[in-house]
């Protein structure tokens, strides 16, 4: 899509996260660049584009999603227990050192995409939010999925998902939820606000090399398709999508989403004013 302004980049959000070839090692998806214009940013605003709707009274629901009967994927589901890592929510909030977020990777997961036939053909990132198992994500991550996997630190099970339980194509947001007890990683509540130069940790898995972690600075604030969102310069691939942006508290400040192609160092998520309204209900 196009529009006219002083400053046009070509951003690319893909369809699908980065694709995985039999025999092959995990490739970048192929995707045709979308052409946004960022104008000037004048301020910013919280409030969200329309969400999907649902009945009066229901939590608006994604398409059901089958697994295939044949699906290899063998489902281990260990008895519930509480976990444990250095929080950043929990007491006061002081600064952390990069090796201390670089635990919280333990609340970062890994989704696999499987078509029908129960093969896996993409992959992404994830957020733990709610404790009964609850998961954020890019929507754009779950395209053309018929279930999902998903992948935990520390933890040798795989854990399926068949359903996404809300979505937002505009917000490019998604929760499922997998039978597992988690530990979520709080949502940035803004008592202060986002400031360029910002220091930030990302924590993802790009080209499916899974929970590597990254740092970089807030670059600037961009208004992508009517959404606002945060430029942030941490290196991120095809992969990182619906990872965490973290800030030095270990707060999650965003979503990773999109990166700008042939640049370096230009990436985009979904900030956390926009989180915080999508995730209302699940977060625990």
């Amino acid at each position: 899509m196009e529009s006219r302004n002083d400053q046009n980049i070509k951003v690319v959000i893909p369809p699908r996260a980065d694709r995985k070839k039999k025999k092959e090692p995990v490739q970048a998806a192929g995707t045709q660049p979308v052409r946004v214009s960022i104008p000037p940013r004048h301020g910013r605003t919280a409030t969200p584009p329309p969400q999907s709707q649902a009945p009066q009274g229901q939590a608006p629901q994604g398409p059901e999603r089958k697994p295939a009967a044949s699906g290899p994927v063998q489902i281990r589901i260990p008895p519930r227990a509480a976990q444990n890592h250095n929080s950043a929510n929990r007491g006061a909030r002081t600064e952390m050192s990069f090796e201390q977020l670089a635990q919280l990777a333990s609340s970062v997961v890994m989704i696999m995409v499987h078509d029908k036939k129960g093969e896996p053909f993409a992959s992404g990132s994830g957020i733990m939010i709610g404790r009964k198992g609850y998961i954020l994500t890019n929507n754009h991550v779950l395209s053309e999925g018929s279930f999902f996997t998903v992948r935990i630190e520390n933890d040798d099970n795989c854990y399926k998902a068949d359903q996404i339980i809300k979505y937002n194509q505009v917000l490019d947001l998604a929760v499922i939820r997998i039978d597992r007890e988690l530990l979520p990683l709080p949502i940035y509540k803004g008592p202060q606000k986002l400031v360029r130069g910002q220091k930030v940790v990302a924590i993802g898995s790009p080209l499916g090399l899974f929970n590597s972690v990254s740092d970089g600075i807030i670059a600037g604030f961009r208004v992508l398709d009517d959404v606002d969102m945060i430029q942030y310069t941490a290196p991120t691939s095809p992969g990182s999508s619906g990872g965490a942006v973290l800030n030095m508290y270990g707060e999650v400040i965003g979503i990773s989403t999109a990166i700008a192609r042939e640049a370096q160092g230009i990436n985009w998520a979904v900030g956390y004013e926009f989180i915080n309204l999508f995730t209302q209900g699940f977060i625990s």
